[in-house]
């Protein structure tokens, strides 16, 4: 890097946003989504240039969306520009445009999913601790103007924010411009999607039509909106706070779902109350169910009305019913009805999980060569053989179950594992554990303990994949 122009001041900004928010701590890892836009290029230089300062290391990750006759060639751009910082780089593909048709929802959205899903395999695999994306303070507004055309909650209307979980956006207080800026007096090359100039997507419309148009008549628009999207934040989150509160009180998981005490609810502000009922039902159905306001009052007449023995069948096979004090929400009766296994691998082979469509295969294999990482699938898992030798167990989740999950320290009940990462009620009952004795070495398809690792010395290595 050059030592002229926007470096300093770009670089200044960028500190004081990530030990204001406490993104990064000394000694972590971050893994960077590349693209190899403007805007990641500008993050992967500007954390590279703030790594030993900070004390942290970087991982480049790069996801070819398969939607471009050139994405081979962006791919190797990206891999180019981490190789010339020395950075390590991740690199896989996904057809986004099958996935889109498979799921029934955008590319738009569909890409989102394949990238932070695979930037968590890599963050795993690799042992880092949070994610880095290249969200700047455009973006955000943009954000704002497009959920307000949409129709949005408060939540929605507060815009990206700075941390959510292991996400991070060190750019989020940096405006478009000043990262241009910052290339051109870098002199640091980034590639261009032509997609991003025309208007049929919304978000281009607004970037493109609507936003030069607001900015001729309100030159300064920008940091009068930034402030409101500040105080939106603020107030959302201690909202959420008191409605976690109040969640805690009066919601409680059973064996078919979740109860809600009535009496203890009708207490609370209704927009408190609505809040705790939109949570219950993504805790149950998970984040691939979209609920809408109507759902929510739907249930709340439900529970502020005479009918004591009132209920309602929702999306996604989940049932609400009335019993005077109290509303139950449950899955339905065959997801209820779900019965326990225990399936014993004497040896390498295929063994079918049972209630599903899915089995577990074994094979045992010499270490000749380095082996690949399988960071394009939560799908498979490497083991030291000779630590965990067969027989091995494949088995429903018990009470107590416990693992020491990849990447982290300390050991975490399964159940609560599976809460933080969302995995419905009514789909737990269906969730495969492999087990040696005691020791769960493996949630297929979640999250792999840190239990007999491959290390470099390592002779015999069992394979075992989630087909």
């Amino acid at each position: 890097m050059n030592d002229t122009g926007s470096h300093p001041l770009l670089l200044e900004k960028v500190r004081e946003t990530i030990t204001r928010h406490r993104m990064i701590q000394s000694g972590q890892g971050v893994v960077v989504g590349v693209s190899g836009g403007p805007d990641s290029i500008a993050l992967l230089h500007v954390l590279n240039a703030l790594r030993k300062e900070l004390s942290f290391w970087i991982v480049a990750a790069h996801l070819d969306h398969q939607l471009r006759i050139r994405s081979d060639a962006d791919a190797r751009f990206v891999r180019e520009a981490a190789d010339e910082l020395g950075l390590r780089v991740e690199m896989t593909r996904v057809h986004v445009g099958e996935l889109a048709a498979k799921h029934g929802v955008s590319v738009e959205e569909a890409g989102r999913r394949a990238r932070y899903a695979f930037f968590e395999e890599v963050r795993v695999a690799t042992g880092a601790n949070t994610i880095a994306t290249a969200h700047h303070r455009d973006d955000a507004i943009e954000t704002f103007f497009l959920r307000i055309l949409r129709g949005s909650s408060l939540t929605g209307l507060r815009g990206i924010p700075p941390v959510r979980g292991k996400v991070v956006r060190p750019l989020i207080d940096i405006p478009r411009m000043d990262i241009l800026r910052f290339l051109e007096d870098q002199g640091i090359q980034y590639l261009v999607d032509s997609t991003n100039l025309g208007i049929e997507a919304d978000r281009n419309f607004i970037r493109n039509r609507i936003l030069p148009v607001v900015r001729t008549r309100f030159p300064n628009f920008t940091g009068p909106l930034v402030r409101t999207l500040e105080l939106v934040a603020d107030e959302e989150a201690f909202m959420d706070q008191q409605a976690s509160e109040l969640y805690s009180r009066v919601v409680s998981e059973t064996e078919k779902g979740l109860e809600i005490d009535l009496p203890a609810l009708s207490e609370a502000p209704q927009v408190l109350s609505s809040r705790v009922i939109l949570a219950a039902l993504y805790s149950l159905s998970g984040p691939e169910t979209r609920w809408s306001r109507k759902h929510v009052d739907n249930i709340l007449r439900i529970a502020m009305g005479e009918n004591p023995s009132a209920h309602l069948d929702l999306p996604g096979g989940q049932n609400l019913r009335r019993e005077y004090d109290r509303l139950i929400l449950s899955r339905s009766a065959s997801d209820e009805l779900t019965p326990a296994f225990l399936i014993s691998a004497p040896g390498p082979g295929t063994y079918p999980i049972p209630n599903t469509r899915h089995s577990i295969a074994f094979r045992v294999i010499s270490r000749d060569k380095p082996l690949p990482m399988f960071l394009n699938s939560k799908g498979k898992a490497l083991f030291a053989a000779e630590e965990v030798p067969f027989p091995l167990t494949i088995r429903s989740c018990l009470p107590g179950d416990r693992i020491k999950p990849w990447g982290i320290e300390g050991t975490r009940k399964v159940k609560d594992l599976l809460i933080d990462l969302k995995v419905p009620v009514r789909d737990r009952k269906k969730i495969a554990l492999l087990v040696k004795g005691n020791r769960v070495l493996w949630i297929p398809g979640i999250r792999r303990s840190r239990e007999a690792p491959v290390r470099p010395d390592t002779q015999r290595i069992l394979e075992v994949s989630l087909l």
